[in-house]
């Protein structure tokens, strides 16, 4: 299945996990977490989404 030479993360996985963060990071916008916790997360969600999707272009 996994035919990736990555750190075992498939692309797939990248883009659910940084989705995840995402909605999370979102989610904590919405609930009146610190600003700084909910832009860090949404960031970091964001870059790992673009990241698995730059991979998944690339064939994994």
């Amino acid at each position: 299945m996994a035919h990736g030479r990555g750190n075992g993360m498939s692309s797939k996985q990248l883009l659910l996990q940084g989705f995840a963060l995402f909605v999370v990071g979102v989610g904590n916008f919405v609930m009146d977490a610190p600003m700084w916790l909910s832009v860090w997360t949404v960031a970091i969600g964001a870059f790992t989404v673009l990241y698995g999707a730059s991979r998944w272009m690339k064939g994994q």
